[in-house]
């Protein structure tokens, strides 16, 4: 029979540990904990040329053997799939087919930027670069901002 949680009823011992280890290993950085950055700012760029959307881990750790996944934040879409070395392709948006890389001489010192070539009006928009390793998860989010969008 499933056990039933209650309030004032004392935790399991497997849950009060976890409920214990989560902030004690915010405190002392615990190795399997990732935390990503964005820029804090918008990153603005043109219709037509390239540009890098910035993110990283903090502190700086080699990102090579992570899953890296860029996602189109309105859409909930593949941008670009990266995980053991490799850029997976199979569930990337159509629209970015042929248009993104990891920008791969940063990763080993936590860099995740990504680069969008040939910037197209519908590229505006909130982007999040999400990290997870077996152990752990953290997203952040870069706003793009397009000028020149009456070219497009």
């Amino acid at each position: 029979p499933a056990q039933k949680l209650q309030r004032g009823l004392p935790l399991p011992a497997h849950l009060l540990l976890l409920k214990i280890s989560l902030p004690l290993c915010a405190l002392l950085h615990c190795p399997a904990q990732l935390r990503v950055e964005g820029p804090g700012h918008p990153v603005t760029a043109t219709v037509g040329q390239d540009v890098v959307l910035p993110c990283h881990l903090s502190p700086q750790r080699d990102a090579r053997s992570l899953e890296v996944r860029w996602i189109r934040d309105d859409l909930s879409e593949t941008v670009h799939h990266y995980h053991n070395g490799e850029d997976l392709y199979g569930e990337q948006m159509r629209a970015y087919a042929g248009r993104t890389e990891l920008v791969r001489d940063g990763l080993s010192a936590g860099s995740l930027d990504l680069r969008i070539t040939g910037l197209r009006t519908s590229d505006d928009g909130q982007y999040v670069c999400t990290v997870k390793n077996a152990d752990a998860y953290d997203e952040a989010t870069v706003e793009l901002v397009l000028s020149g969008l009456w070219l497009g």
